[in-house]
């Protein structure tokens, strides 16, 4: 894993999310925080989204699944980790089916973070990589003041 990790952080801040912010500030991941999903959209839309969306399974405008379906979405792809108040093998088996990366449950030791954070960033970078490497080629050129585009 290369650069800056950035993670936004998507619930209200209760005791185990703000122990998983206290756990990501250890671990030198830059965090952006939202509350609903639309607050999450126009994160998501920008021009380079974070790498990491950790989620709790319910939102006040949607919950997990809805944050799965916006990630996919964005302007590049990102890597969603639910984030359960305890371990449930349920919710863990439907998050990785419905296209989460991952999900966690406190406490969040730091070597297990670490390890979570390390893999999910480098699955979105490598996604990111993979999406600029399969855009048909094409050359720019100005004609005019404005930009055109050219098959090679």
């Amino acid at each position: 894993m290369r650069g800056m990790v950035t993670a936004l952080l998507l619930f209200n801040p209760t005791k185990p999310c703000k122990d998983l912010e206290a756990a990501m500030e250890k671990l030198a991941v830059f965090t952006g925080r939202a509350q609903t999903l639309a607050e999450a959209r126009h994160v998501l839309c920008r021009v380079n989204p974070p790498l990491l969306v950790f989620t709790v399974s319910e939102l006040p405008d949607g919950n997990w699944a809805d944050v799965v379906s916006l990630s996919a979405k964005a302007s590049s792809p990102v890597s969603v980790i639910v984030v359960g108040q305890r371990i449930d093998t349920k919710l863990y088996a439907s998050v990785i089916e419905v296209g989460a990366f991952d999900f966690i449950a406190p406490p969040f030791d730091a070597p297990d973070l670490a390890h979570v954070v390390r893999c999910a960033a480098d699955n979105a970078l490598a996604r990111r990589q993979a999406a600029t490497n399969s855009r048909p080629s094409a050359l720019i050129a100005r004609s005019k003041g404005t930009l055109q585009e050219s098959e090679v």
